[in-house]
């Protein structure tokens, strides 16, 4: 199903490609992770550099939204306009059902 919500982002934006994966290999231009805090909390961090961190836009305290993913997704792909590549653990921020229902909404 992420094969086919990468498709969908590079057909609305004319992008040549999207990537989506847990792969940690890359250079990523978005990424979604979970960080300790050093007393055992647990943060959520969305961000497109990891080592230039916006602690008040790119920090969640809690687990970000199906939605808050698909909008930072789409303002990313705006903002680099080419070849973008996203590191996301998928089956936990981006579930198949959720992923599924939005593509049908877009679709209306």
């Amino acid at each position: 199903m992420i094969g086919k919500l990468e498709k969908y982002f590079v057909d609305k934006y004319e992008c040549g490609s999207v990537k989506i994966s847990d792969n940690v290999g890359w250079n990523h231009d978005l990424e979604l992770s979970e960080w300790n805090t050093a007393d055992g909390y647990e943060l959520y961090v969305m961000t497109n550099d990891a080592k230039n961190i916006d602690w008040e836009y790119d920090v969640y305290y809690y687990e970000p939204s199906f939605d808050t993913i698909i909008d930072r997704i789409e303002e990313t792909i705006q903002d680099v306009g080419y070849d973008i590549k996203i590191h996301i653990n998928t089956e936990q921020f981006l579930p198949e059902q959720e992923v599924i229902e939005w593509l049908e909404q877009k679709k209306d």
